[in-house]
This record gives structure tokens, sequence and C-alpha cells, in this order.
């Protein structure tokens, strides 16, 4: 089944691992200051065990031990009851936060200066459109705490930055800072020339508590992955680091029409892995690594700290300008990206008959992914191999006519001739003989012996993540700034999105564009369904949204629990009432409804099946960096397919929580192009 997308193949967007807080994952971070006075004196720190570390941490020459056994004694556990290591303000209350922190224990050292100490893993959500925050700590007495800090962000930040642990850690609890050892290496030597890079995000799932807060809604936490496959399980030189494959799983889809269930069968039998790794540690702590080449590799790891550097320069331009003492906001820095399975036909020495690029197989939805996939029930004997000058040895299908080939074809050119033309310079779809003639699949030998894949990169692709909008209402009027916390290929911005949007949002929702010499309104097409009023808009400086199209570079598109099969005729009303219920305003869902009814419409199916992403489906897929961050956040985004006849089995209702508005608030609706 194929979902649109847009691909862009080079990116200069910073890598997710360089937004993310050490010991954090890709938390929701925003530029500049969250208070606009500084805070109130912190509570004096009680007395606690001290040990050989300074509050103003010195990072060691490594931090992961080498010992031949196990750094830690125990395994992942959760605590119970409420740690108090989060600041918690009334709108966290009102928010239900509190109801979704999580605490858990990951081991006791076992030696080195935090010896006797048990290791802490603290969760709480996002404050605005972005991803879980995560800190690791150490302690004692479960009184007062150490707090990993390996790049000393307590203390290169103001306390009032976001960037700043103490933004969401309770001070009073930290005796100090430091780096704490692990036994996940930054990067695992495997076979050369291959090398596996170690992603900053602990492995975590979202999942329902079976309870409900105060409120009646149901609560979500994010927990650690404690359950694996041994089926699984890769032979590794690690000591005391298990590693296993990363898996794929296909049991949510639900084809409706023979080629969806052909396509669906077909990645059924070939695509059971993917080269994502997952390095589990002797408590179950899990990091995902990604399979990349030591060149890559070197190549990224030696710039990383000068890219964190521009980082933290580009932050504190962007404060000076929130400060008013620059005149522009400050141009974002370009970033390399981040490591993994990629070469160009020049780079491979490849041969004219070959296409230009390659990276990742068989990407789908609005959503990408930095491993690729591995192959099963694939041997030597179905596949030659290719001369050329890359560091591994290239291989093709001898057969032409394979089900992966059609795969690849349709993932590719499932969209129109019209919709493939506008992104591929006026191009017509080619023929699978001719799409399959230039070899668009390329495989390769992992260090376990597998096959893997990559994919051809040049055809472009229409769809993807079709016109979210984003409404902003803050309480009075403000100056917003708005980007993407990780990778995403646009398509569609308006007004135009350089280093993010940078608005004046008024109370009504009306949004004046500050960096307008950006936007070309002679560009805009408002002939284009969604785009009627963008052009006026445009020419006025005064937009009722934010309008992107695109697709997420680095995150999978997520699965959609429930729905519904809604007939033909049903569309409107069905829609008008769960928007309804979900917590639209008349008028946003007066556009939402305009824009998605007619493009279901166009498929002139006689059932969807419909159901919705929410908010924190969102807030991990497409994370945003909001300054300064709203009071609440509503996303909303549409998952459907056409189908040509009703399904003979039915699928469960899906849950939807109710959205309740306060103070300065965000809100966005989108769906997926098909």
């Amino acid at each position: 089944m194929n979902k649109g997308y847009s691909l862009l193949l080079i990116i200069n967007i910073i890598a997710l691992s360089l937004l993310v807080l050490s010991g954090v994952a890709a938390g929701a971070y925003y530029f500049g200051t969250k208070y606009s006075t500084p805070p109130g004196n912190m509570i004096p720190q009680e007395k606690s065990p001290q040990i050989p570390f300074s509050s103003q941490s010195v990072t060691p020459t490594s931090n992961v031990t080498q010992n031949k056994t196990p750094l830690f004694s125990g395994t992942l556990k959760l605590i119970t009851k409420d740690l108090g290591l989060f600041k918690i303000s009334d709108i966290d209350k009102e928010n239900g936060v509190p109801d979704s922190i999580v605490y858990y224990e990951a081991g006791t050292f076992n030696s080195g200066a935090l010896k006797g100490y048990t290791r802490v893993l603290a969760i709480r959500p996002p404050e605005g459109p972005g991803q879980s925050l995560q800190f690791m700590l150490a302690t004692k007495d479960f009184t007062s705490y150490i707090l990993n800090d390996p790049k000393n962000k307590t203390v290169t930040f103001p306390i009032d930055d976001w960037d700043n642990p103490y933004t969401y850690i309770n001070k009073s609890k930290i005796t100090s800072t430091t780096t704490f050892d692990t036994d996940h290496p930054k990067t695992i030597t495997v076979e050369k020339p291959f090398i596996l890079i170690k992603e900053e995000s602990f492995l975590l799932v979202n999942e329902n508590t079976g309870k409900k807060n105060s409120s009646g809604y149901e609560i979500y936490q994010e927990t650690p992955v404690m359950s694996y496959n041994s089926a699984s399980k890769l032979t590794s030189s690690q000591n005391v680091l298990s590693l296993y494959a990363g898996g794929t799983d296909w049991s949510n889809s639900q084809p409706q029409n023979e080629k969806d269930k052909t396509a669906l069968a077909t990645r059924i039998k070939y695509l059971h892995n993917t080269t994502l790794v997952q390095g589990v540690d002797s408590t179950g702590l899990t990091y995902s690594y990604v399979l990349t080449t030591q060149k890559e590799s070197d190549s990224y790891l030696s710039v990383a700290t000068s890219e964190e550097q521009k980082l933290i320069a580009y932050k504190k331009q962007v404060a000076l300008y929130n400060e008013k003492k620059i005149p522009e906001y400050p141009a974002y820095p370009t970033f390399i990206p981040f490591p993994g399975m990629r070469l160009t036909k020049s780079s491979a020495g490849l041969g004219a008959e070959y296409y230009n690029s390659y990276d990742s197989a068989f990407p789908g939805g609005c959503g990408g992914t930095l491993s690729t996939y591995v192959v099963s029930s694939i041997t030597d004997v179905d596949l030659d191999p290719v001369a050329s000058k890359a560091e591994f040895p290239l291989f093709v299908l001898k057969d032409s006519k394979h089900p992966l080939y059609k795969l690849a074809y349709e993932t590719k050119t499932d969209q129109g001739d019209e919709s493939f033309k506008a992104v591929n310079n006026g191009k017509s779809i080619p023929t699978l003989d001719a799409y399959a003639s230039k070899h668009p699949l390329l495989f390769f030998k992992d260090t376990w012996g597998r096959w893997a894949i990559m994919g051809e990169f040049d055809l472009m692709l229409m769809g993807g993540c079709g016109k979210p909008v984003v409404y902003l209402y803050p309480e009075k009027p403000t100056v917003v700034h708005l980007e993407f916390s990780t990778p995403m290929a646009l398509n569609t911005q308006i007004p135009f999105y350089l280093n993010g949007w940078l608005v004046k949002a008024h109370p009504d929702g009306t949004l004046n564009d500050l960096q307008p010499q950006y936007t070309d309104c002679s560009k805009i097409d408002g002939s284009k369904i969604g785009s009627e009023y963008a052009t006026n808009a445009c020419k006025t400086n005064s937009y009722p949204y934010i309008y992107w199209s695109g697709k997420s570079v680095t995150n999978s598109y997520p699965k959609s629990e429930g729905g519904w099969i809604v007939e033909k005729e049903n569309l409107l009303p069905f829609m008008q009432s769960k928007l309804s219920e979900i917590g639209l305003t008349q008028k946003e869902s007066s556009d939402m409804i305009s824009y998605w009814v007619p493009k279901m419409n166009e498929k002139n199916a006689p059932y969807y099946r419909l159901s919705f992403l929410q908010t924190k489906d969102m807030n991990a897929f497409i994370p945003m960096n909001v300054n300064p961050h709203p009071d609440s956040v509503l996303r909303v985004f549409l998952d459907w397919k056409a189908l040509k006849s009703k399904p003979t089995v039915g699928i469960v209702p899906q849950k939807l929580t109710k959205f309740e508005r306060n103070g300065f608030t965000l809100v966005e609706w989108g769906g997926l192009l098909e």
C-alpha cells in the first residue's frame, strides 16, 4: 500500500541527534528564554552524600566502560512513587502532565565513582508540540540526585533557557552534575567497512495505562522497551551489550483491493527486518544504532563538536534578537545529516545505466527513516555482482520481473501522471520495464551476512503529509517562532520556511509574516485546492494560518489504532461530527473539511477507512520547536484509505481525546495524501 510523500536528496537541516539534550530524547526545546524576567531564587539544596564531582561537570576522555563485565547490576524496574524530580506548573496540572510522568530504576553502578548509586530514568511529556523529555540521574537515597549532563548544558545555557535541564528538573534535588559511565558506546565497530552509530534517544513506546485522569481522559505514558525476540539476536563482539535486529510489523495493515493485498504479501515475504540495531545493556535499557560506514561515521563525528558550537552560537543570536539587540532574525546554520546507508552513482563509480542516488528502500507514508530493509527469501543465486568502486560489494537482482521491483515501482509511481510530472520536471511515469532496467534496488551484505537493500532516490513523489495548517491564538499580539525539530522535506510552505517561520500572531488567529521578503507571491498557485486564499494573503501579509506539506526525513509514519468505515455520501457529516468531538472550532473544522472531503471524493470510492493521529502521535512523529511555547496544543491528522468494497471484517472504533483550550493555543490539522 503506497502512501505518498516527497523526497529531497540534500537537506541542510540539523540532524536529530544535535537537537536533543544529552540524556534527553528529542525533547521539546525552544529558542530563547522561558521567562520574560529571571525566575525566583531556587530552594536551597538539602545536605546530601558528597561524591568527588564538582557541580560543573567535567567530561572524561571516555564515558564507555571497557570492562568485560556489566557496569550495572539489576534490571529496569518501574518506580511507583512520585520522586518529585520535575517542576510542575499550574498549566502542567491542567494538561495532565503529572499523570504521565514515569520513573524507572535502571540498575546500580558496580564500579567507578558512582559505585553503589542507583541509576534513574525520568520521563515526562513535552512542553508543547515535541517529544518526551528524558533525563538520567543517580541516587543513593532517592532524596538527592546527581544529574547526567555530558555536554554541560546546565552551565552552558542560562537557567531559564529551554536547553538547560533545570528548566524542567527541580534543581533543589540535584547535588551535582557529571557524565555517567555507560555500557552503550557512541559507535560499535563491526566488520569493515561498516559501523553502528548510536542515536541519542532511549528506545521507548507510548502505552495506554488503562487509567483515566480527573477529567476522564485516558492516561498514556512513555515507557522503555523491555522485551525482545530471541530469534532476532545478533552475534557481537560486545561483552556487555546485546544486539537485536530491528523488525517490521505489518499486522495493522488492512489492504482492501487486490493491488494492495499483493504489495502487502510481498512486504511480508521479503521485508521482515531493518538495518536498525537495538543495543540492550544488562539492565534492559536500550538505544537504537544505525548501520552506516566507518567513513560516514568518522565524517559526522569529526564535526559533531563544532556543529554543537554552531547551534549554541545561533541560539545566542536568537536571544539577542528576542531582546531587540540585533535587527534581523539570525540565519539557521547548516549541518551535515546523520549517517545512514546511502551512496551516489558518482561516489560508487556506477555505470550510466544506474540511478544517480540511492538511500532507504521502500519508504512509505509521510515519514522516513535512517535505516533500510534487510531482505528475507533472497539468496546469493538470485543476485548478480555490480562493477563499482563502492566500499562494499554491490549486487542487483537477476530477475527484472522480481516482485521487489514491482513493489519499488508502485511505491514511487502510484500517484497519477500529472502529479508525477509536477515533481519530476515534467517527466511522465516510466513503465515498469524502464524503471527496473536502471536497477532501482542495490543489494549488499551487512556485517551479519544478511542481504540489505538501498533504493533509488531520483524519483520525487507528490504527497506526503497533506496540507497541515497551524493556527496560533495568543492572548495578546505576540511574535512567535516555529520550526521543525527533526529534518523535513517540504513541498509546500506558505509563508516561506526559512530557519523556521517567524510571525506576529494576533488573538483572532491572524498572522503577519516577519520574513515577507522570502515569500514570492507570484509563485503561489491560487487555483490549486487549498491555496485559493494564499495569493491575496501573501500580498496583504495577513495569513489565517501557516500552511505546509511534506515528509519527515528521519521519523517513520506512526500506526493508527482503530477507526471507521464510512460510506462516500456520509463523509461530510462524519467529518463534521468527529472534528467537533475532538474540539476544533467551527472555522477550523470548516477549513479542514473543505480541503479533505473533496480530496477524498477525488478517489470516487464507495467506502473509506478513516482514523486520526492525535496530539501525542504527532508530537512524536513531527515534533516542533515553538517560542514562546503554547499553553495548550491540539494536533490532529487524518489517516484514510479509499476502498472499492466494504470490508467483511470491521475495525474497532477509535477513541478520541477531547481538546480543551487554555491560554496561548496552537491548533494544527493535516492528513495523509494518497
